[in-house]
């Protein structure tokens, strides 16, 4: 199978394809964070923080080592670490009976290993700085379209040697009504009420 740049594309275009909810939610997360210099700052990773300069350049190396857009991380760390990893779901309403709206929910889990879990600026627990400063960026906000809010904020261990605070945020947004699909030249077409209306 010969794999072209122009499959590659193709496989790009779902990170701002109109139905893919998790994907773009995730990306925009992922911007979020990196634009933030206190959230780097706390998740205390010392040889990557020494490479971002003052207007966020290199801020992506954070992504995949210390911010994870799924929860999981590895249970044998060479070093003690923080982590900020995300998930998103998304559910029907139980009392919506034209369907038209579903909830996002947005869930963070901050993760502090306890070697590293006081804030060397502030002797704050680091999971519950991060937590204060995710709330603080997040809460009331409609950087996913509507006014996103917190509904859960949990604290738990995980692993024994990790402390743990989850986040959940929640927003109502348009149920999947719609289907659209990506045709062979890069344009979308999606069926509404039985017409097709291209992009």
């Amino acid at each position: 199978m010969t794999w072209t740049d122009a499959d590659r594309q193709r496989l790009l275009v779902f990170k701002d394809h109109p139905d893919c909810d998790d994907v773009k939610v995730k990306e925009k997360i992922k911007e979020v964070l990196l634009g933030d210099k206190y959230i780097l700052h706390v998740l205390d990773n010392k040889e990557l923080e020494q490479n971002v300069e003052d207007d966020m350049t290199g801020a992506d190396e954070y992504f995949g080592v210390n911010i994870l857009p799924y929860f999981m991380v590895e249970p044998t760390q060479s070093e003690a670490s923080n982590f900020i990893c995300y998930e998103t779901s998304f559910e029907k309403r139980r009392y919506d009976t034209n369907r038209v709206n579903k909830n996002l929910n947005i869930i963070f889990y901050l993760i502090s290993e306890q070697k590293l879990i006081k804030d060397a600026d502030t002797g704050i627990a680091k999971h519950d700085l991060l937590a204060a400063l995710i709330i603080n960026k997040f809460n009331w906000t409609n950087y996913f379209g509507r006014k996103i809010y917190l509904i859960s904020d949990q604290a738990s261990v995980v692993d024994v040697k990790y402390a743990c605070r989850t986040l959940i945020f929640q927003q109502e947004e348009e149920n999947d009504i719609v289907k659209t699909r990506l045709m062979p030249h890069g344009e979308y077409v999606s069926n509404i009420a039985n017409k097709d209306v291209v992009y």
